[in-house]
């Protein structure tokens, strides 16, 4: 339940001074809640005890817990870190209120999504990424870059044909596109501000009967309509930057499965890597010892 919800459901009396507060609250949501509470009793004439023991009635853990509640209002109103930054950043704020902010949010982001995943899509792009003669492209950018990175690596280890399409590459995303059939698989996270190029790669592996997964931060991104499945994350921050933490986790949870599942190739798979980086380290010293410079 958020802040009005948990008002209209309270049936007890208030005191004035608590009324005044509801009133004041109701009025500014959600930012008047971004407040310290001794500006929020101030600007009613009551003291900052008030304010967390009305929080505390109203079924909050603590004054932290409600302010956390009324960021993820805020950021979800507001899409650019421009908008956000004067609702979410306070005065006031210590080093130590960052830091536990921070941990609020990224332990509440991380509870969110895996209650709330969707078990039977998160199986299915497994399976989907496991699947015989699969060619699993790995498609991020923006804030999705560095996911995909790690998936594209990790991935790597566990499956035959795993191919990072990054800006990287010599090819333009339209040239990596070009052999694309019913055998491909696109997995790609993607948050606001959501990559145009990612929705049209979505919508084109769709047309030619391969198979899309998508992580995102909501129902609504442009390139769930092209999503197979859909993984949806909690991206909630006290900056006005969202958090990636629980995509991160989902990401590593999806490298854990698929590494389950091929158990037999991947053990097979790491013992010839570590035998190529060994003789990639046993090359590299070799001018060295030439030169006399390693003995």
């Amino acid at each position: 339940m958020n802040l009005n919800q948990r008002i209209s459901g309270y049936g007890k009396k208030l005191t004035k001074s608590e009324q005044r507060l509801i009133a004041q609250l109701q009025a500014q949501h959600p930012q008047g809640l971004l407040e310290s509470a001794t500006s929020l009793a101030r600007s009613v004439g009551t003291s900052a005890s008030t304010v967390v023991r009305l929080l505390a009635k109203l079924g909050y853990e603590s004054f932290a817990q409600a302010q956390m509640e009324a960021r993820q209002e805020v950021t979800a109103l507001l899409a650019s870190p421009a908008t956000r930054a004067d609702a979410v950043i306070g005065d006031d704020a210590s080093i130590r209120t960052c830091l536990d902010n921070a941990l609020l949010h990224d332990q509440h982001n991380l509870a969110a999504t895996f209650a709330s995943l969707d078990v039977a899509a998160f199986e299915g792009a497994v399976r989907l990424l496991t699947q015989r003669k699969a060619r699993v492209h790995v498609l991020g950018q923006r804030h999705g870059a560095q996911l995909a990175n790690h998936l594209a690596l990790h991935l790597n280890m566990c499956l035959p044909d795993v191919r990072s399409m990054t800006s990287a590459s010599p090819l333009l995303l339209e040239d990596q596109l070009l052999w694309i059939d019913e055998h491909d698989v696109l997995l790609t996270p993607t948050f606001r501000r959501h990559s145009l190029a990612i929705v049209r790669a979505a919508k084109y592996f769709r047309e030619k009967g391969a198979k899309v997964i998508v992580m995102t931060d909501g129902p609504t991104a442009p390139a769930a309509a092209s999503a197979d499945h859909l993984l949806l994350v909690r991206t909630s921050s006290a900056s006005p930057f969202d958090s990636y933490t629980a995509a991160l986790s989902v990401c590593n949870a999806l490298i854990t499965a698929v590494a389950q599942r091929r158990k037999k190739e991947l053990g097979a798979a790491l013992e010839r890597g570590d035998a190529l980086w060994e003789q990639h380290w046993n090359d590299a010293a070799d001018p060295a010892r030439r030169a006399g410079s390693v003995r």
